[in-house]
C-alpha cells in the first residue's frame, strides 16, 4: 500500500482508540476490518497493467470542428460539416451571492460571466462575527460580505504539506505495527536518514512556499536528527478579483474588522501609493472604527527603521509579557503604553523594498512588527492591495525569486515565505494578466505538493502552456469552486464604446514617412558600426595584451602606438575632487560608455528607440483627433477624461537642461517640446557619438548653444576651446536652428583612463605639483565637453604599419607640433604624412576623423528638425483644452510646459514650471485636482498612468460634476492591467451615468503591434481572473479582440508569410491590391544594381556573378544588402534577373527611360508606354509582391541572411531558426512608410486568418470556452458522481453528465430569425408552407466592404438563403440562411436546418463563392428556402453519426462532459487517456475541449429531491429601545448566555459580541440581585468582570445585535454563535457519504466503481466541463483514471465512508461527554 493509504490507517487507528475508549471495542474492530479489507482490496485490484485506450483501435466520432467539402477533398472528409469560424461573444449573468442569505444589495448592477457563473460556490461554513450594525445598515454589500465570508473560510484551511520525519523509530510503534503487517511500511531509509510520508503525488521540489528547506539543527548528512524536521504549514489565501469600482477597498476594511472581531489585532496592509493610505482610514472609518482608525493605523514610510515594538507579539497582537530591566516582567502600563502593540500597518510597495543599509530594512522591520521572535506564529491578515504591482516574479527550480523577478516581487514572495500563518489576500482588478505572473500567489494552492504539480510553479506554467486557454478557465473556475476566489464586475450595461480608427491626414503621413526614411538611413548605417566596434576592440585586446607585459609600453609596435593615440581622451583635467552625482560628470561617464558599447548592445538600443519612437509618433499625431473630439463632447453638455501612459517629462526635462533653463520660469520660446525629436536627437547621439575633441578644435554649434558672454571674454578674445561654431560658419551670434537647444553651457570633462567597456580606471592619486598643474591646464585647454559621443572611424589606412625610418622620437606621441586653433568645418581631410611624426599623424587624423563624424551627424539632426514633428502630447492638450484653469492633470510629473502671453514681445511663449496647488502640498495636488473635476470647476481631466489607480472620476451621486463622462484613450496601454486600471476610473460604483469611451487608433498599421500586446493580456485577463478570456467586456466592446495577433497563430502565420517571401511565391493574398508605382519602384532598383554589375563586367572587372557579390572594400551596410539582393536575384528571382539582365543590356532599363524623362529627351506619355511594357514583361519574368516584400523588410532589419545566420560550436556549424516573432515583427513594421507597412500588415493579417481556419479544419483551434449549441440541449440522467482524491480531497468530487442535443434549426425558428433580422412578417404552417408578405429572391454577393487598410471594395454579403446545388447532393439541395451584420464586421452569421449557427469570416464565403459552391445565381426566394429547409431538417432527424445525404449528418448528438473538482485530477485524467505531452500540447491533434453547457429540464431531475422549505424568521426591530433580553439568575442557565458591549467612537455605535463564562456568588455587590459577578468573553478575546446590571444591559445590547442579524437574513443560531463555523456546517458533518459498492464489495472490471457514491446534490441547469471528441471515450478515461489511482493506492469511497462514521462516532461521543 502506498504512503497515503498508511496515513489513512494511522489516522484510523487514532479513532479506533478513541471509539474504543466509548466501551464499543467491537464496533471498532469492525469498522476498522472492513476499511482494512477495502483497502486492500483497492491494492489487489490495481495489480494489472494500464492500457492505452486512446491508442487502441477506437472508434473515432465525428466532431463539429472538422470542415465542410470544397469539392476537392478527400471522401474521407466529405461527410462532415465545417466548423465554427470563431468562438460566440461572451454573455454575462446578474450576479447574486449564491449561497450568503443576509446582507444588503450591492448599490450597482453587478455581472459575472457566464462561464464562471456555471460554477458553484462551496457552502458556507465560516460564521461571521463582525458587528451587526456594519450588516445591517448596508455599509458592506451582500456581495462584499461574500467575499469576505469565503476569503475567512478560505483561512481556515491550510494548504497540503509532506510529512518528514526522521528514521522509522519515530513513527508511532502501535501504527508501525499494523502497516508492516499491511505491507505499507518500506524497511528501507533514505541515506540522509528522513523518509517522507506524504500523500499520492511524486516527492516535489521546494518550489512553493509550502517546500522551504527544513532546518537541520546541525546535524551532519545520514545523521537522524532527534526530532521531526516538519516543514511549517502555510495557511490558504484569497483572492479577491473584482472587477474596477467594486468597493475592494471598503471589502478589504471589512476584512479587518472580521478579523479585530476574532481577537486577531496586528495586520498588514500593503498598496500602490501614500495617497491610498488615508482611502485605508476613510474604508474602516466608514464601518465605524473612526477611533480605531485614527490611532491604530500606521504609515510604515512615515515611522522610523528599526523594532517598532519591545514585545515578541503574536499575530494577535500581544503575545508574552517581555521581560525589561533585570529580568524583571513589565508592568501593564508599561505594555499598554507600546503604540505599535497593535493596529494596521500600511505599506506601499515601494516602501517594501525600501532599506537604510543592507541589515536595516523595511522588510525586515515589517516582519519584525508582525511576529517579533516568531514569526512563523503570526496569524494576522497580509492584504496585497493592486497585487499586480508583485507580478513580474520568476522562480528558480526551488521557488525562489531570481534576479529577474523585480524587487517588489521577491520581497512579497519572502513576505509570505517568512510568516507562513498569515492570512493572506490577494486583490486586484487586474491581478494576472499572463500565467507567469501568477508566481507570487503561492497561498491558492494551484501548484506544490497535493496538487497535479507538485513540483511547483514552473510545472504549473508549463501544464497551462500546453493545454491551451481553456486549462486557465478551468483552473478559475476550480479556484471558485473551493472558494479561492471571487470575480464580479459592474455592468457594462450602463456604457459606451467607440473604437475611432483612420485619425490621421495627409501632413501626418508625411512626417511619418520622412521619419521612416531616416531611420532606414540610420539602419544603414548601423552594420557599419557595430564592425567598426569590433575592429576597434579587437585592436584594443592587442594593446592591452602587450601593456600588461614587464614594459609593454615599449613593446607596442607602431602600427599599435598609432591607433593607441587616435584612441585615447584628449582632456587633461582631473577626476579626483570630483562628484560622482554631479550631473556633469554622470552625463561626462555616460558619454565614455556611449563610445565603448558592445554591438549586441548597440543594436539593442537602436530597435528600442526606433519602437519609442514611433510610438511617440503615434501618439502625438492623434492629438487633434483627441481635441477635437474633447470639445464636441463638451458642446455636447459631457466633461472629459483623457487618458494617456506616459507624460513625457523626461524628455521636456532633457531639453530644458539642454538649454540651460531652471525649473522655473524658463521659456522655450514658441514652440513646445517634441518628445520624437528628444528622442531621435538624443538616439543618434547615442548610437553615433563623436570621438573626443582634438584640442585646439572649436566644437560644432549643435553640440554647444552658448550665449555670447560665455564665448567671448572680457578682453574681446574668443575662447577657443569652449567655442562653438555655427553650422555653416564661425559665426558666434545666439541665432539658432533649433530653439530648444539654444543657451546650452559649456561643460568641461575628463575622458582619459576608460577601458574599451567604457570602466573608469583607478591610476592613483597623483602628487600635489601634478595636481595643480593638471587643473591649470584645465582652465586653458578644457574640452567643450558637451559634444556628444562620436566614436574614431577606424579605416584600412590607419592599421597599416608606418613607413617611418625615424628614431625612437617618431614613437613618442607627446613630440606633437603646436597647432593653431581651428573650426570644426575648415579642418583639412587630406594631408602629407611625409616626414610627419606618429604624434603629427595622430593628431590630423584625430581631427579628419573629427569632422567626418561630425558632418554626418549634423546632416541626420538638420533632418530631424526639418521634420516638423509633434509637441509633447500632453502639453498640447493642457493648453488647448483651456490651460491649468480649465484643465485637471493628474499624472505624476513635477513639472511641465504652458503657454503664456509675454506682453513685452506681444508673442505666446511656452514656459516650464513647477506643478504648484491652490491649496495644498506636491504630495497631494491630484487629489486636489481630482476634487476640482469632480466639483464641476474643471471639466477636462487628463490622466496618467501615475494617476490609474485608486482615483475616482465617476459620475458619482454624491458629487457635484453628474455630467456624463467621455473618456478619451489616446495612448493604447501596454498592458491590460494598466487598461483595466485606467478605465475603472470612469466606471464605478454609485454612478449615476456609465461613461462613454473611445479609443483612439491611428491607420498606421504597425501601431496596432500596441492593441495586440493589450488584446493578448486582455483575453487572458479574463481567463485567470474571471474565468473565460472572453469575460473582459471592454475588450470585445472595443473591437481588441481582431487585434490579439502576438499567439501561436500569429506564430505560425509569421513563419508561413516570411517562408512565402523569402522564396518569391508567385501567389500572394495581396495580389491585384498593390499599386503599379511600387513595382516600379522595385525594378528600377534592381535595374540599376544590374547594370552597374554588367558595367563592371565590360570594363573587365569580372564576371557578372562576381560583381553582384559584396566587394572586400565595401562598407558593412554595403554588404548586407548586397548579399540580400545576390541571394534574391540568383535564388528564387534567377529567371527575373535574367531577364532584367537582357533588358539591360539592350538599353531597356528603367533607369535609362527616367534619364531621358529628367533630360527632356523624351516626353511623359512616351515614357510612360515604354515603362508599362517593361513592368508587364517583369511580371511575366517572375516579378511579385513577395519581391517587394524582401527588399521592404530588409530596410527594416529583416532578412533571411541576417534570421537565419549560422552558429559555430567548435568546428560544427550549425543552423538556427528564426528568432522572429511576431512582437519583434510588428515592431520593424513601424519603421516603414505608411503604404508599404499597410500592405505587408494586411498581408500578415490574411496569412493569420489562413493559419486559423487551417487550425479549426484540423480540430487544433483554441477557443477556450466553447458552448454546446442546439434547439434542445438536456441531461439524459443525474450526473454520476466520483472521488478520486482519497484524503487529500474526500469532498472534491468529479461528475460526468450525459447530454443530448439536437443541434438543428425548426423551420418555425428560422423563420423568426427571418423576421427580426430583415423585416418580414412570413409565418410557416404545420404542413410546411410559407405565408409571406415579401418573397423576393436574395441579392447575392454586391456592395462594398471594407478592407483592413481602411478602404474599401465590392464582394458584399447579403442577408438572405442560399442553395448549395452541386451534382453530388442527389437527395436534396442543401440550403442555406448567411445573415452579414454589416461593414464593420468580418463575420457572418450562417444558419443550416441539421448544424443550427455557426458564425463564419466574410473571406472564408467569398472564396466559395469563387469556388461555385453558391453565389448570385444560388440565392433563392424565402419560399423555396422553407421547403428545402423542411426537407432537410426532417431528413437530419438521424443520430449525427449518421449522414442522410453527402457531407450532411444528422443532428442529434450525445455528448458525455466530466465537470466539478477536474482541475486536481486533469493531468492524470488525460495521461489515463493515453494522451502524452508533445511540444505543442496535447498529441497532434487536440481531441479533447472545455465546453459550457446549459440544459432546460434540470428542474425535472431534481423533482424527487427533498424540498427544504424555509421562510424567513419574523423578528421585532433590532433598533427598538423596548427590546428585552432575558434577565440574569445567578445560576447555571446563564453561563453562555449572550451579551455585547459598545467601543468609543464618534459617531457610530459599533458593538462586539460576547458570553457568560462564569458566574461566581461573592456577594461584591449586594444592592442587586443577582449579588455575585459574571465573567465574560468577547469574541475578540477581551475579559471583562461585570454585575448584574451591566450584564443585563449587556444582554439587552446583545438582543439588539441578534435581531438586526436576523431581520436581514441570518439564521439566529448563527448571530448568536461565535464558533468559527456554522450551524449548518456542523450539521453537514452528520452527513455521509453513500457509495455505490457496499462493504466487502469490489468490482475489478469495472474500476471506476471503485470511486463512485451517490450524487445527492441538486443537478445545476449549466455547467463547464471537459468533452472528449472521440465516441464514447469518456469510458476510457474513467477506467484509465481508475486503474491508475488503485495502483497508487488512492482511497475508496467506502474507505472514506468508513473514516467518516468513525469520526462521526467520536463526535457523537464527545458530545455525550
Amino acid at each position: 500500500m502506498s504512503s497515503s493509504a498508511a496515513e489513512a490507517m494511522a489516522r484510523l487507528q487514532a479513532v479506533m482508540a478513541a471509539v474504543a475508549g466509548n466501551n464499543n471495542p467491537n464496533a471498532a474492530a469492525a469498522a476498522a476490518a472492513s476499511v482494512a479489507a477495502s483497502m486492500a482490496a483497492a491494492s489487489s485490484s490495481a495489480s494489472t497493467t494500464t492500457t492505452n485506450p486512446a491508442s487502441s483501435t477506437t472508434t473515432s466520432r465525428r466532431s463539429s470542428s472538422t470542415t465542410e467539402d470544397d469539392g476537392t477533398q478527400s471522401a474521407a472528409d466529405k461527410n462532415q460539416e465545417e466548423p465554427d469560424d470563431d468562438e460566440e461573444d461572451i454573455t454575462y449573468t446578474p450576479y447574486k451571492p449564491a449561497k450568503l442569505n443576509y446582507g444588503k444589495p450591492h448599490p450597482d448592477k453587478v455581472v459575472e460571466n457566464s462561464t464562471l457563473s456555471a460554477v458553484a460556490p462551496p457552502d458556507i461554513v465560516y460564521n461571521m462575527v463582525m458587528p451587526a450594525s456594519i450588516i445591517y445598515e448596508g455599509k458592506l454589500s451582500n456581495l462584499q460580505l461574500e467575499a469576505i465570508v469565503y476569503g475567512c473560510q478560505r483561512h481556515m484551511m491550510d494548504l497540503p504539506k509532506p510529512k518528514i520525519v526522521t528514521t522509522e523509530n519515530e513513527v508511532p510503534e502501535a501504527a508501525k505495527t499494523k502497516m508492516a503487517a499491511a505491507g505499507e511500511v518500506k524497511s528501507e531509509t533514505k541515506k540522509k536518514g528522513l523518509q517522507v510520508q506524504g500523500q499520492h503525488e511524486a516527492k516535489p521540489q521546494a518550489d512553493s512556499p509550502a517546500l522551504s528547506p527544513c532546518p537541520t539543527n546541525g546535524s551532519s548528512a545520514g545523521e537522524p536528527v532527534a526530532r521531526k524536521m516538519d516543514p511549517p504549514s502555510y495557511r490558504a489565501g484569497f483572492l479577491l478579483g473584482d472587477g474596477a469600482g467594486m468597493g475592494k477597498g471598503r471589502t478589504l476594511a471589512g476584512f479587518v474588522v472580521e478579523n479585530i472581531a476574532r481577537g486577531r489585532t496586528k495586520h498588514v496592509w500593503v498598496s500602490v501609493s501614500q495617497d491610498l493610505y488615508e482611502d485605508a482610514k476613510r474604508d474602516l472609518s466608514d464601518l465605524g472604527m473612526e477611533t480605531y482608525a485614527q490611532d491604530n493605523c500606521f504609515n510604515l514610510g512615515k515611522l522610523p527603521y528599526g523594532s517598532l515594538s519591545s514585545t515578541s507579539a503574536k499575530g494577535k497582537g500581544k503575545g508574552k509579557k517581555a521581560k525589561g530591566k533585570k529580568g524583571k516582567k513589565r508592568k501593564n502600563d508599561e505594555i499598554n503604553s507600546d503604540p505599535y502593540a497593535e493596529g494596521v500597518m500600511f505599506s506601499t510597495y515601494s516602501t517594501l523594498v525600501a532599506k537604510k543599509s543592507a541589515s536595516n530594512t523595511r522588510l525586515e522591520q515589517l516582519i519584525q512588527w508582525c511576529g517579533g521572535d516568531k514569526p512563523e506564529e503570526f496569524d494576522g491578515l497580509i492584504m496585497f492591495d493592486e497585487c499586480h504591482k508583485a507580478k513580474t516574479v520568476v522562480l528558480d527550480e526551488n521557488g525562489n525569486p531570481t534576479d529577474k523577478s523585480t524587487q517588489t516581487a521577491a520581497a512579497v514572495v519572502e513576505l509570505q515565505n517568512r510568516l507562513p500563518r498569515a492570512r493572506v489576500v490577494y486583490c486586484s482588478a487586474t491581478s494576472v494578466s499572463e500565467p507567469k505572473n501568477l508566481g507570487f500567489m503561492s497561498r491558492l494552492g494551484l501548484w506544490g505538493y497535493g496538487t497535479e504539480h507538485p513540483m511547483g510553479f514552473s510545472q504549473f506554467l508549463d501544464g497551462i502552456k500546453h493545454l491551451g486557454t481553456g486549462a486557465m478557465e478551468l483552473h478559475a473556475m476550480h479556484l471558485k469552486s473551493v472558494g479561492a476566489i471571487v470575480a464580479r464586475t459592474l455592468s457594462y450595461e450602463a456604457c459606451e464604446f467607440a473604437l475611432i480608427e483612420d485619425v490621421s491626414d495627409d501632413s501626418v503621413r508625411k512626417i511619418y514617412n520622412d521619419a521612416a526614411n531616416l531611420w532606414i538611413d540610420l539602419h544603414s548605417q548601423l552594420a557599419d558600426r557595430c564592425e567598426m566596434l569590433k575592429k576597434k576592440n579587437k585592436i584594443q585586446e592587442k594593446i592591452q595584451a602587450t601593456l600588461a607585459k614587464p614594459g609593454g609600453q615599449g613593446l607596442l609596435s607602431e602600427e599599435e602606438l598609432f591607433c593607441q593615440g587616435l584612441d585615447e581622451d584628449s582632456d587633461s583635467e582631473d577626476d579626483e575632487d570630483e562628484d560622482e552625482d554631479d550631473p556633469i560628470v554622470i552625463q561626462r561617464n555616460l558619454r565614455r560608455k556611449f563610445r565603448h558599447r558592445k554591438p549586441g548592445q548597440l543594436k539593442g538600443l537602436f530597435w528600442s528607440a526606433h519602437q519609442r519612437f514611433f510610438r511617440a509618433l503615434c501618439i502625438a499625431s492623434k492629438v487633434d483627433t483627441a481635441i477635437s473630439t474633447a470639445k464636441q463632447a463638451l458642446e455636447d453638455g459631457h466633461c472629459c477624461v483623457i487618458g494617456l501612459q506616459s507624460t513625457g517629462e523626461s524628455r521636456a526635462k532633457g531639453a530644458a537642461k539642454s538649454s540651460g533653463l531652471a525649473d522655473e520660469g524658463g521659456s522655450f520660446g514658441e514652440a513646445f517640446v517634441s518628445a520624437p525629436n528628444e528622442d531621435l536627437s538624443r538616439t543618434i547621439m547615442q548610437m553615433f557619438p563623436l570621438p573626443p575633441k582634438p584640442a585646439g578644435v572649436i566644437a560644432p554649434e549643435f553640440l554647444n548653444h552658448l550665449k555670447k558672454d560665455d564665448i567671448v571674454g572680457d578682453d574681446g578674445t574668443v575662447d577657443t576651446d569652449t567655442a562653438s561654431v555655427s553650422d555653416n560658419s564661425l559665426d558666434l551670434s545666439l541665432d539658432s536652428s533649433r530653439p530648444s537647444r539654444r543657451a546650452r553651457k559649456a561643460v568641461s570633462y575628463d575622458e582619459r583612463n576608460v577601458s574599451s567597456e567604457g570602466v573608469i580606471l583607478n591610476l592613483g592619486k597623483k602628487g600635489g605639483a601634478g595636481k595643480k598643474a593638471g587643473k591649470k591646464r584645465n582652465s586653458s585647454s578644457a574640452d567643450s565637453g558637451d559634444e556628444s559621443d562620436f566614436t574614431v572611424d577606424i579605416s584600412g589606412d590607419e592599421l597599416s604599419d608606418s613607413d617611418s625610418d625615424d628614431d625612437d622620437d617618431a614613437f613618442d606621441l607627446k613630440k606633437k607640433t603646436p597647432s593653431q586653433s581651428i573650426a570644426w568645418n575648415e579642418i583639412p581631410l587630406e594631408y602629407d604624412e611625409t616626414n610627419m611624426s606618429i604624434a603629427d599623424r595622430v593628431d590630423h587624423k584625430r581631427k579628419a576623423n573629427y569632422r567626418r563624424a561630425a558632418e554626418k551627424v549634423k546632416g541626420w539632426l538638420d533632418t530631424v528638425d526639418s521634420l516638423s514633428l509633434p509637441a509633447n502630447p500632453l502639453d498640447r492638450l493642457l493648453n488647448e483644452l483651456g490651460g491649468p484653469d480649465q484643465v485637471a492633470e493628474l499624472t505624476g510629473r513635477k513639472s511641465r510646459q504652458i503657454k503664456q502671453y509675454n506682453a513685452m514681445t506681444d508673442k505666446h511663449e511656452v514656459i516650464y514650471q513647477k506643478r504648484k496647488g491652490e491649496n495644498c502640498p506636491m504630495d497631494q495636488i491630484n487629489i486636489e485636482e481630482k476634487n476640482n473635476f469632480q466639483n464641476g470647476t474643471k471639466l477636462v481631466a487628463i490622466l496618467s498612468e501615475a494617476a490609474s489607480t485608486g482615483i475616482s472620476l465617476q459620475a458619482d451621486k454624491r458629487v457635484k460634476n453628474q455630467r456624463r463622462r467621455v473618456h478619451i484613450t489616446i495612448e493604447l496601454p501596454w498592458s491590460a492591467d494598466k487598461a483595466i486600471q485606467q478605465l475603472g476610473r470612469t466606471h464605478r460604483s454609485n454612478q449615476t451615468t456609465g461613461p462613454l469611451y473611445k479609443f483612439l487608433i491611428s491607420d498606421v498599421g504597425g501601431e496596432k503591434r500596441f492593441a495586440s500586446a493589450v488584446a493578448k493580456r486582455l483575453a487572458l485577463l479574463g481567463a485567470l481572473t474571471q474565468g473565460d478570456r472572453r469575460a473582459t467586456g471592454s475588450a470585445n466592446s472595443l473591437g481588441l479582440s481582431a487585434f490579439d495577433m502576438d499567439n501561436q497563430y500569429g506564430s505560425r502565420a509569421l513563419q508561413t508569410m516570411l517562408r512565402e517571401i523569402w522564396n518569391c511565391a508567385s501567389e500572394s493574398p495581396l495580389d491585384g491590391e498593390v499599386d503599379d508605382g511600387l513595382y516600379v519602384e522595385a525594378l528600377k532598383m534592381i535595374d540599376g544594381h544590374l547594370k552597374e554589375a554588367l558595367d563592371g563586367e565590360e570594363r573587365g572587372e569580372g564576371t557578372l556573378e562576381e560583381n553582384l557579390v559584396p566587394f572586400d572594400d565595401d562598407t558593412e551596410g554595403e554588404k548586407t544588402f548586397r548579399s540580400m539582393l545576390y541571394h534574391l536575384l540568383t535564388g528564387p528571382c534567377q529567371k527575373l534577373a535574367a531577364s532584367r539582365v537582357t533588358a539591360v543590356r539592350e538599353g531597356r532599363g528603367l533607369g535609362v527611360y527616367f534619364e531621358s524623362l529628367a533630360d527632356g529627351s523624351e516626353d511623359k506619355e512616351s515614357v510612360k508606354a515604354k515603362i508599362d511594357a517593361e513592368f508587364k514583361s517583369a511580371l511575366d519574368a517572375g516579378l511579385n509582391f513577395n519581391v517587394l516584400c524582401n527588399i521592404w523588410l530588409y530596410d527594416v532589419g529583416i532578412s533571411q541572411i541576417e534570421l537565419l545566420k549560422p552558429t559555430y560550436h567548435g568546428r560544427k556549424k550549425k543552423e538556427r531558426k528564426s528568432s522572429l516573432g511576431v512582437p519583434k515583427f510588428l515592431n520593424r513594421l513601424l519603421g516603414m512608410n505608411m503604404k508599404r507597412q499597410s500592405l505587408v500588415f494586411d498581408y500578415f493579417m490574411k496569412t493569420l486568418d489562413d493559419a486559423i481556419q487551417t487550425a479549426k479544419t484540423n480540430g487544433k483551434y483554441d477557443v477556450g470556452i466553447k458552448s454546446l449549441k442546439g434547439q434542445s440541449i438536456e441531461f439524459l440522467k443525474r450526473p454520476q458522481s466520483f472521488c478520486f482524491r482519497g484524503l487529500n480531497g474526500p469532498n472534491e468530487s468529479v461528475e460526468l453528465y450525459s447530454v443530448q442535443l439536437d443541434a438543428g434549426l425548426s423551420p418555425e425558428a428560422i423563420m423568426e430569425m427571418y423576421n427580426n433580422l430583415v423585416g418580414g412578417e412570413g409565418t410557416v404552417d404545420t404542413d410546411g408552407s410559407v405565408d409571406l408578405t415579401n418573397d423576393s429572391p436574395g441579392q447575392g454577393w454586391h456592395g462594398t466592404n471594407r478592407t483592413r487598410s481602411g478602404g474599401r471594395r465590392r464582394n458584399e454579403i447579403v442577408t438572405g438563403f442560399y442553395v448549395d446545388n452541386r451534382d453530388f447532393y442527389q437527395v436534396t439541395e442543401k440550403v442555406f440562411f448567411i445573415h452579414n451584420p454589416g461593414p464593420d464586421s468580418d463575420k457572418c452569421l450562417v444558419v443550416r436546418p441539421n448544424t443550427g449557427k455557426k458564425v463564419e469570416s466574410k473571406t472564408s464565403l467569398t472564396n466559395k463563392f469563387h469556388k461555385h459552391r453558391f453565389g448570385t445565381g444560388n440565392a433563392i426566394s424565402v419560399q423555396r428556402a422553407m421547403e428545402i429547409w423542411r426537407r432537410e431538417y426532417d431528413l437530419a432527424d438521424i443520430p449525427y453519426s449518421e449522414t442522410y445525404q453527402f457531407s450532411c449528418p444528422g443532428r442529434h448528438r450525445d455528448e458525455y462532459v466530466f465537470a466539478g473538482n477536474i482541475v486536481p485530477v486533469l493531468d492524470k485524467m488525460l495521461a489515463s487517456g493515453g494522451y502524452s505531452r508533445d511540444r505543442d500540447g496535447w498529441d497532434k491533434e487536440k481531441s479533447f475541449s472545455v465546453v459550457r453547457v446549459e440544459v432546460t429540464n434540470a428542474h425535472k431531475l431534481n423533482e424527487d429531491l427533498p424540498q427544504q422549505l424555509s421562510s424567513p424568521e419574523q423578528v421585532q426591530d433590532g433598533d427598538d429601545e423596548m427590546l428585552q433580553a432575558d434577565p440574569v439568575a445567578g445560576d447555571e442557565d446563564d453561563i453562555g448566555k449572550g451579551v455585547a458591549r459598545e467601543l468609543v467612537n464618534k459617531t457610530s455605535k459599533v458593538r462586539f459580541r460576547g458570553a457568560i463564562t462564569k458566574y461566581r456568588d461573592n456577594d461584591k455587590n449586594t444592592h442587586l440581585d443577582p449579588t455575585g459577578s459574571y465573567f465574560v468573553k468577547f469574541s475578540d478575546g477581551r475579559k471583562l468582570e461585570m454585575d448584574a446590571e451591566q450584564v443585563n444591559h449587556a444582554r439587552r445590547k446583545f438582543e439588539k445585535e441578534v435581531n438586526r442579524l436576523v431581520s436581514i437574513g441570518m439564521s439566529r443560531e448563527d448571530a448568536s454563535s461565535f464558533e468559527e463555523q456554522t450551524k449548518g456546517a456542523s450539521l453537514a458533518k452528520t452527513k455521509l457519504r453513500k457509495p455505490i459498492l457496499h462493504d466487502g464489495e469490489e468490482d475489478p472490471d469495472e474500476f471506476e466503481r471503485n470511486f463512485e457514491q451517490e450524487y445527492l446534490d441538486v443537478v445545476p441547469s449549466s455547467i463547464v466541463g471537459l468533452m472528449f471528441h472521440r465516441e464514447d471515450f469518456h469510458e476510457h478515461v474513467l477506467q484509465g483514471l481508475s486503474k491508475r489511482l488503485m495502483q497508487m493506492g488512492v482511497e475508496t469511497t467506502r474507505s472514506l465512508y468508513n473514516l467518516e462514521r468513525l469520526e462521526k462516532a467520536e463526535a457523537q461521543r464527545k458530545e455525550e461527554e
